[in-house]
């Protein structure tokens, strides 16, 4: 007798909570079973108080061609197999800095270096399909990953990714503040809500990629570390809206789990995609002195989505897009890594040395 093989579950959470360190993952499938985001990775190696939070986003599209069969047979996407690729080398790339046998590999030595030694381990049997054409990808998924370390008062954080999934750091004064940039020609990020522009790099077996990095550091004792797919932040109103979603489901929860939980729920009343999410604060005592520093920031955020127009109202809603941008863009884009060819601006640079959200 053959069992009915029973599809995988929609969405799976994580909340962990001890002082000093609150982690969370939220995971949504839109297709049980078939979703092409890895479920989220969360590190934190206490012997050196090290961590990393990772989200990764199979693309769908030009990776549609089938990769693998599990062992009852049913059929995998590229897409599929190269976020779960992505996440196990990101993973591997990590724990490899904490082996002094692995340490002068060159392999290791960067997660590009590391991402793509082990996709072109792969390219022979991603190969194996006969669908072929210049918008395809052997095993193409996006990365956007921060690495962080805790000295004291002080974070020390290295932002790496690939694609347009994205890492932020979510603060009391100025919200939340994306540190990574698109990998698409379209950068303004309310014009990307709209055309969902053509990536210009993401991670795959057949082609070169590269996972950017820059470096930020912070001062202040307390931060929130955010890294999320386009699940989440790609089917929204503005920019702002995806804070409004952090904030509203921090508001109303009394435990980690539960605003894991709760925005499980809401990502998935909205989005039009599978969706990730990985959130680390540290320098908290525990989950209600985070929810009680990121009031204010709440009640500030409130007041402006509470002017938005009917959205039927076409004609209102875009002068309320717009305007609402204008107003939230400039700290969104703060700590952005600069434009290619443009020059990085000192002041800002400052800022996230003294600022970051400690306050």
């Amino acid at each position: 007798m053959t069992l009915p093989i029973e599809p995988a579950p929609a969405h799976a959470v994580y909340a962990h909570d001890e002082p000093g360190l609150l982690a969370l993952s939220v995971w949504t499938e839109r297709r049980p079973g078939r979703g092409e985001d890895a479920e989220p990775l969360l590190i934190h190696h206490r012997d050196t108080a090290h961590g990393l939070l990772a989200v990764f986003d199979g693309l769908g599209g030009s990776g549609s061609a089938t990769a693998w069969h599990n062992g009852p047979g049913e059929a995998r996407t590229s897409a599929w197999v190269a976020s779960r690729l992505a996440r196990l080398g990101t993973e591997s790339w990590f724990a490899g800095q904490y082996e002094e046998h692995r340490a002068q590999d060159p392999r290791v030595r960067t997660l590009t270096g590391h991402l793509r030694w082990l996709f072109r381990a792969f390219e022979p049997t991603a190969r194996r399909s006969k669908v072929v054409g210049s918008m395809r990808r052997q095993l193409p998924t996006t990365l956007a990953a921060l690495r962080y370390a805790v000295r004291e008062d002080d974070l020390e954080c290295e932002v790496m990714w690939a694609g347009d999934s994205r890492a932020y750091l979510l603060t009391s004064d100025a919200g939340l503040r994306a540190v990574t940039r698109d990998h698409t020609d379209e950068t303004d990020a309310l014009a990307q809500l709209v055309q969902d522009p053509q990536m210009t790099n993401a991670v795959c077996a057949d082609r070169e990629f590269e996972v950017e990095s820059h470096r930020l550091s912070f001062t202040g004792g307390r931060y929130v570390l955010v890294c999320a797919t386009d699940g989440f932040f790609g089917y929204v109103h503005t920019p702002g809206d995806f804070e409004h979603v952090l904030l509203s489901t921090l508001s109303r929860a009394e435990s980690a789990d539960a605003w894991a939980h709760d925005l499980a729920a809401t990502v998935a009343a909205y989005t039009g995609d599978d969706a990730s999410l990985a959130v680390v604060a540290l320098g908290y005592r525990d989950f209600a002195e985070v929810r009680q520093h990121m009031a204010p920031r709440f009640t500030e955020l409130q007041e402006w989505t509470s002017a938005m127009p009917d959205p039927r109202d076409g004609t209102a809603m875009r002068r309320w897009r717009a305007a609402s941008w204008d107003r939230y863009r400039q700290r969104y884009e703060a700590w952005m890594p600069p434009l290619p060819g443009a020059a990085t601006d000192p002041a800002t640079e400052e800022e996230a040395r003294t600022e970051g959200g400690g306050k």
